[in-house]
């Protein structure tokens, strides 16, 4: 940009000093001559700080749906399934403890899941698989 500006002041020093030599006759025609001159100037200026710059990369963007990303952090491990015996009843879900080590956002998983089951070993805090669909997980 500075080059232009410097090859324009050039020649409007080069012609005011050309014009103040001879004789005032500068009418409408030479005025428009000087700034045509000027303006093809500034072009070909323009074109060479252009050619001279890094070209430019036109990169193409894809967007990825929120709800395949979603399914993809949202992933129930298969090895956290357990069933466990409680008042004479099989209990199916998956291990709390499991659940919070194993999964990729272990602070999406929703508390309103967790349900407390009561065994002889005492009790276990298991995911109800069906909660935890109804809240986007997936099995994996």
């Amino acid at each position: 940009m500075l080059k232009p500006l410097m090859a324009g002041a050039l020649v409007l020093s080069l012609i005011l000093t050309s014009v103040s030599a001879t004789p005032a006759r500068a009418g409408g025609e030479d005025i428009a001559k000087v700034l045509g001159g000027l303006v093809v100037l500034y072009a070909i200026g323009r074109a060479i700080d252009d050619s001279n710059a890094a070209p430019r990369v036109q990169r193409q963007t894809t967007v990825t749906p929120r709800r395949h990303v979603g399914h993809r952090n949202k992933v129930i491990p298969d090895r956290c399934f357990r069933e466990v015996v409680s008042r004479g009843e099989i209990r199916r879900g998956y291990g709390a403890r499991c659940m919070q080590n194993t999964v990729r956002r272990a602070g999406a998983l929703p508390p309103q899941c967790i349900r407390q089951v009561d065994t002889r070993r005492g009790t276990r805090n298991l995911y109800s698989e069906r909660c935890l669909r109804r809240n986007g997980w997936v099995r994996g």
